[in-house]
């Protein structure tokens, strides 16, 4: 029999991923403590997600709510409040990514800022507008985990108050490919723009839906 894998090894954690380790048992909430499996886990929060992007779909939030960090770490909190402590709390403790905790929230409301910049100026398309605000928050790593996930969702919102519809970001699906090669396809996007800001032309390819018109409504 297969022996069901450690829920906080850090070598069954997806290719990418913020590795989970045993400490971060303590910070589920105490009703799922006993759950044994990465299985369970993705179940709950999967969940969990669901309910969140309910509520996020029903309050509508426009532009300005959603370049708010107060509104995104709402958010946060609302997609895995049910299963993790840390939901919607700011990263309090170095990580191997990320900036310094300590800068996250001046960071974070510079690149906000910009962004609200940029959307009013028209400065790029819409899709190449939210992208480069997504690489950017992905970059810092407001959160302990869940901040792709976050971020995608938050891009996804943003993309739909700018004009573009609700599934204007496909987000590699539109590929014939697995999951894991979409997953590090989307890595190598966002680190060409590490190492390049400007270089978005991998992420817009991979992000956006190809039957999308990524142009500014009037």
């Amino acid at each position: 029999m297969t022996p069901k894998p450690d829920l906080f090894d850090p070598l069954n954690q997806p290719y990418g991923a913020t590795p989970v380790d045993e400490e971060s048992r303590e910070q589920l909430r105490s009703v799922h403590h006993g759950i044994e499996t990465l299985a369970e886990l993705n179940a709950l929060e999967a969940a969990n997600i669901a309910r969140g992007l309910l509520w996020l779909r029903l309050e509508s939030p426009s532009t300005a709510d959603l370049l708010d960090q107060y509104t995104l770490r709402d958010v946060h909190r609302r997609m895995f409040g049910d299963v993790w402590t840390w939901a919607g709390a700011i990263r309090a403790r170095e990580m191997t990514i990320g900036i310094a905790p300590d800068q996250i929230q001046e960071q974070w409301k510079m690149i906000l800022d910009d962004t609200k910049w940029h959307v009013e100026n028209r400065t790029w398309s819409p899709a190449e507008t939210v992208l480069r605000a997504h690489h950017r928050t992905v970059q810092i790593h407001p959160f302990v985990n869940g901040n792709g996930r976050h971020a995608r969702l938050i891009a996804d919102e943003l993309a739909d108050s700018l004009g573009l519809g609700p599934d204007a970001f496909s987000w590699g699906r539109q590929l014939d490919a697995n999951t894991g090669d979409m997953r590090r396809e989307y890595l190598s996007a966002l680190r060409r723009m590490d190492e390049n800001r400007d270089d978005t032309r991998s992420l817009i390819e991979f992000a956006i839906d190809p039957i999308v018109v990524d142009e500014w409504s009037d």
